[in-house]
């Protein structure tokens, strides 16, 4: 896990004072960071994979990608959501963070510009990160403590890798109480796309609202949502990735 997790902030290193002293909203700011998006999402899924064959032949279920009752999984996600939402609207307004502490994801390059960052924050990011931080890194620390203890772990890392947003403490605070409700949709739904579509709607919620308007981001983020959906029930029957003596733990 630090392994991977060090891989990504090397990585990610040359870019970053790019991304911070152009600005987010300049284009060569906004250009750096989807790179940045993309290298960390190929080193995470690298990791991932890579980590898991030292062990043997990794098998999907072990990531999570399996079939779960639609119902089930549809819930806990909508919950989780909701839950995490409804905190980072009370906090933000608690702190009396205004729109900019709230920074949000996105180019003002035009539609096909937008449709490209859609692409890779809505359907790269979530897929890319959910598969490392919950199936791979969670269910690791879960293997060696309870929930609680895996989650707060899981949590700091997520938000400490979101270096961009180092200057904005209070996102990092809504970006690890989201790691802790996607922590705890894939326990209890044990459907890695649980915590997928939580992701995708969230970047989808970011991303919307550029210059370029709402169409390619709400396009991308519902049609990734509907994935999360109709992929499952497509999957062979599989083991769950937290057995029945790891779950009472």
């Amino acid at each position: 896990m630090g392994t991977g997790t060090a891989a990504v902030l090397v990585a990610s290193f040359p870019l970053l004072p790019v991304a911070l002293t152009s600005g987010l909203d300049g284009a060569i700011g906004q250009l750096s960071l989807l790179v940045l998006i993309l290298v960390q999402d190929a080193v995470y899924l690298g990791a991932a994979v890579g980590f898991a064959r030292l062990r043997g032949k990794p098998r999907s279920w072990q990531f999570g990608l399996r079939p779960s009752p639609l119902l089930r999984t549809a819930g806990i996600a909508v919950l989780a959501t909701g839950a995490v939402l409804g905190f980072e609207i009370g906090f933000l307004e608690l702190i009396g963070a205004g729109e900019g502490e709230n920074d949000a994801l996105g180019t003002d390059g035009g539609f096909v510009a937008a449709l490209a960052f859609s692409l890779a924050a809505i359907v790269v990011a979530p897929v890319a990160e959910e598969l490392f931080f919950r199936a791979f890194v969670y269910r690791a620390l879960r293997n060696r403590m309870r929930i609680w203890a895996a989650c707060s772990i899981n949590a700091a890392v997520f938000s400490l890798v979101h270096v961009q947003y180092l200057a904005t403490p209070a996102v990092l605070v809504v970006i690890a109480v989201f790691a802790v409700g996607a922590c705890l949709a894939y326990e209890y739904s044990g459907s890695i796309f649980a915590p997928i579509s939580m992701h995708a709607a969230f970047n989808t919620l970011a991303t919307a609202g550029t210059d370029a308007g709402y169409a390619a981001p709400i396009g991308v983020g519902v049609t990734v949502v509907l994935a999360c959906l109709i992929v499952p029930g497509r999957l062979r029957r599989a083991p769950s990735p937290f057995p029945v003596q790891l779950r009472r733990a």
